[in-house]
């Protein structure tokens, strides 16, 4: 049959606790597809930390490349009802590039542009739009597909490449592109994890009927039921 059945792993809720678990998989993933690279989009860089000392350290992980993604500057964080400027720890972001991990900084392809004036309207209100319907599956898609055209953009992955992106709780396997070239050639591949409650984007209640999960079969697959994906080589290789 021409079927390739994978599995993916579904957190409970969104946020930062999910993190470890996202670089587990995130880092299995990048193995199983003999994959070279994964963006992490982070804030202050904790993903990054946390792939330098508990993964990257460990030899069967040491050769994947990490590009790190953030905000750009002058970007402003809402912080106890309050707006304050977003600002990147600058000794983290000396100690990856020691490590030869960049951070790229830039303005979210999705996010909207104010004018001065706000009867002059807002520009890039077209992405806008997308951005916001990707968050019909969690908050982080959004940031993941970013991420993704954001390093392309800068040049940190190729046009074509095959990449792992993650946040803290979401994570994708994507064929890369531009964001010029978003809808003609950037393509989601698998969503390797996910959460199911959109507790932090949609401030869902967490409402599991634990009692009823339990019974629930696993849907977890073993290694002789799953079909390896083969993905295409990216542009410079072809």
């Amino acid at each position: 049959m021409n079927q390739v059945v994978e599995s993916i792993v579904y957190f409970a809720e969104e946020g930062r606790a999910n993190l470890t678990e996202c670089l587990r998989l995130s880092f299995d993933a990048a193995i199983r597809y003999g994959l070279t690279k994964i963006v992490i989009f982070t804030g202050y860089g904790d993903g990054i930390q946390e792939a330098i000392d508990n993964f990257l350290s460990q030899p069967n992980y040491s050769e994947i490349g990490i590009v790190g993604v953030t905000f750009a500057q002058g970007f402003e964080v809402r912080n106890e009802g309050k707006s304050i400027p977003h600002i990147f720890p600058s000794e983290r972001k000396r100690s990856f590039a020691d490590r030869g991990i960049p951070v790229v900084r830039g303005h979210l392809p999705f996010d909207p542009i104010p004018t001065q004036y706000q009867r002059n309207g807002v520009l890039a209100q077209d992405l806008n739009i997308v951005g916001n319907a990707l968050n019909i599956f969690c908050g982080s898609m959004s940031l993941c597909v970013q991420a993704v055209l954001m390093a392309c953009d800068a040049g940190e992955i190729e046009i074509g490449e095959h990449v792992i992106v993650m946040t803290s709780d979401t994570a994708l396997l994507v064929r890369a592109a531009p964001t010029a070239r978003l809808l003609t050639d950037f393509i989601v591949r698998q969503v390797i994890c996910k959460p199911t409650f959109l507790t932090v984007t949609k401030a869902e209640k967490l409402d599991l009927p634990s009692e009823k999960v339990a019974e629930q079969p696993s849907i977890g697959l073993s290694e002789e039921n799953v079909t390896q994906l083969d993905l295409p080589q990216h542009e410079s290789d072809s």
